[in-house]
């Protein structure tokens, strides 16, 4: 199992844990949950598909409608963490040739509301950049 696969699986072990310690759950029930999850992990490739299996899930385990903001808020964040990975190494690589086009991608990332998707389209360099890294 891959370190994010083992991420997700104790993102809903710590969750199954606080229900079970605050009484909202049966441990007949956490263990229900944890092997439907245990099952299906395998099948996860990314964040977004953890957050599709929490809400499918959901449907049989109304338990798991707590942990789909939990899984939201943390997908959005693991996005934002990489996005702003991705414009530091762009940065420290473009700096020396065109220190004008790493500044004003630096500073459209710091924005809350921007998307790496956003970045992309206003900066085609940076897109090119990273269709460079994820294949090299």
């Amino acid at each position: 199992m891959g370190s994010d696969k083992e991420q997700y699986a104790k993102l809903v072990c710590l969750f199954l844990a606080e229900q079970l310690r605050t009484r909202k759950i049966s441990l007949h029930r956490a263990a229900d949950i944890a092997q439907k999850v245990l099952n299906n992990i395998n099948l996860l490739n990314d964040e977004h598909d953890f957050l599709r299996l929490i809400k499918e899930l959901s449907k049989d385990f109304e338990e798991l409608f707590r942990l789909e903001d939990r899984v939201f808020f943390w997908v959005e964040a693991n996005e934002r963490k990489n996005m702003e990975a991705s414009v530091k190494t762009f940065a420290i690589e473009v700096i020396p040739q065109d220190p004008k086009l790493a500044l004003e991608v630096m500073l459209e990332a710091i924005k809350e509301e921007v998307k790496l998707e956003d970045l992309k389209q206003k900066f085609p360099m940076f897109s090119d950049y990273l269709q460079r890294s994820q294949h090299g």
